[in-house]
């Protein structure tokens, strides 16, 4: 006999929430939450099992409650031995449903983050799972109260050097600027590069080989030499007898570099022992919201998919923030 939503202990809402958090509803219903431990509940119960406790779990963040014991990390060590502290933030697209199955449009779910990465110029062990993550529908403002209340708890203030690392999607600069005021902020290489790589496409639309050596002589000179040193070379480009189209590329990407390259020093960020890439967070995209919320013609509600984002963030955190919610706020 299935068991409604009233009847079920705090111990088996968490299980049915983490059974929910790994695979579709029904799935989880029918088959991991049987064959795992012989609870048997209809789909509709685990979903709004999950989403009730993913909805909770936001309501409780916005009241500012955090999760876990609050200790400093030990934070890994640079070339120049110094401690570094790392948040990154990106943002990924849900496909959304509406009322009654209707189409409606994506919501992009943010995900942040705060870790401790591993340091080629650090001997010392990095504790397991140094990583914090927030994800749902944020506003940036929220998002940035939130993130910065869990880099206070793992000891933010204490690291000596602190790196913020994005794509340079829209208002993350100023995200990181406002929040993490004391981070150097680092614009991902490789979204640097594929600037280079559209303008090489657009200058040498008909000589292939001339347009690979071009462009990788520029993402060489981007990495070894630095944003500064790329501006002045896209400024000097000859374009007469270039196409418009031409024309506008080199205009883009020259607007782009302008905007951009204090935060490409990449020659100092490499010499320091610093990454360069957004891959942590690009990957916690994939991890944190993808691998649940965007499988094959999948579409969401917008609370149930916020509340998954939430809960699915905290599941896949630091070590003891889980059983922290559900020991203290299990219903």
């Amino acid at each position: 006999m299935g068991l409604g939503l009233a009847t079920l202990t705090p111990a088996a809402s968490e299980v049915a929430s983490i059974a929910g958090l790994q695979n579709s509803f029904a799935q989880s219903a029918e088959v991991t939450l049987q064959k795992l431990c012989g609870l048997r509940l209809s789909e509709s119960t685990v979903e709004r099992v999950t989403e009730g406790a993913g909805a909770r779990l936001a309501k409780l963040l916005e009241e500012k409650v955090t999760f876990g014991e609050r200790k400093p990390w030990a934070w890994q060590r640079d070339a120049r031995g110094k401690t570094c502290a790392s948040v990154s933030l990106d943002a990924t697209g849900v496909r959304q449903q509406g009322s009654g199955g209707a189409r409606c449009e994506g919501r992009m779910a943010y995900v942040g983050m705060v870790y401790n990465p591993r340091s080629a110029h650090d001997d010392r062990p990095v504790e397991p799972h140094s990583v914090r993550y927030l994800a749902g529908f944020y506003a940036l403002d929220e998002l940035g109260l939130q993130l910065r209340r869990q880099a206070a708890q793992v000891g933010w203030d204490d690291a000596e050097q602190q790196i913020a690392l994005s794509d340079g999607g829209n208002g993350l600069e100023e995200f990181f600027r406002k929040n993490f005021p004391r981070a150097e902020r680092i614009l991902d290489f490789w979204h640097a590069a594929e600037h280079l790589t559209e303008l090489g496409l657009a200058l040498y639309a008909e000589d292939e080989s001339q347009r690979q050596e071009r462009v990788g002589a520029g993402c060489r000179q981007l990495k070894h030499e630095g944003g500064a040193s790329m501006l002045t070379s896209l400024e000097t480009i000859e374009l007469s007898g270039c196409p418009p189209s031409a024309r506008q590329a080199h205009a883009e990407c020259l607007c782009y570099f302008r905007n951009h390259h204090h935060r490409m020093d990449y020659p100092r960020y490499l010499a320091n022992g610093w990454q360069i890439g957004s891959g942590p967070v690009e990957s916690a995209c994939k991890t944190v919201v993808a691998n649940r919320l965007k499988g094959s013609g999948i579409r969401w509600g917008e609370d149930g998919s916020d509340a998954v984002c939430h809960l699915r963030a905290l599941y896949l955190s630091q070590p003891g923030q889980w059983e922290s919610f559900w020991k203290n706020y299990p219903n």
